[in-house]
């Protein structure tokens, strides 16, 4: 009688919970997935403008400004603050852009090209994948996980 119908309820609030697990992880994938995304696209475009410009010149960062702005890439100001996201990222080498959440590493090289002594330099971008889950990334070291780097090719001095 009362202990059956009781134990129906606890076992339909089990399955519910399961079901509402499953959802948010789900949800969680497909959310991370789109800023994954979106962080790669930004990068790729972050280089393709600094090749263009031969160099992370004023002329590139303002492109940059305005690519950031047209394709909605925004990081939380806090992400910075956060050690975790920076895993890796000597801050005395990369050069920020906080206010549009991207990072540049100009790597100096030095080497023959033909037969003259040739210098040049090729960046480093890192974007950052935006999951801002306050309680998930207080807790769980996520790091290097919401990073996506790349690198352009090397930009020889005339």
């Amino acid at each position: 009688g009362c202990f059956k119908s009781m134990r129906e309820a606890v076992g339909g609030a089990f399955a519910l919970q399961i079901i509402l697990a499953f959802v948010l992880l789900i949800n969680g994938y497909l959310a991370y997935s789109v800023n994954y995304t979106r962080a790669f696209r930004v990068k790729n475009g972050i280089i393709d403008i600094i090749e263009q410009s031969e160099g992370y010149t004023t002329n590139a960062q303002s492109q940059i400004a305005s690519y950031v702005q047209r394709m909605n890439y925004y990081v939380p100001a806090d992400y910075f603050d956060e050690t975790s996201v920076f895993d890796g990222l000597d801050p005395s080498e990369y050069t920020c852009d906080r206010t549009a959440g991207y990072c540049v590493h100009a790597i100096n090289v030095s080497g023959n090209k033909n037969s003259g002594n040739y210098r040049g330099t090729y960046y480093q971008v890192v974007t950052f994948v935006n999951i801002n889950i306050p309680f998930l990334n207080r807790f769980l070291p996520l790091g290097n996980y919401l990073q996506v780097s790349g690198e352009t090719t090397t930009i020889y001095e005339r």
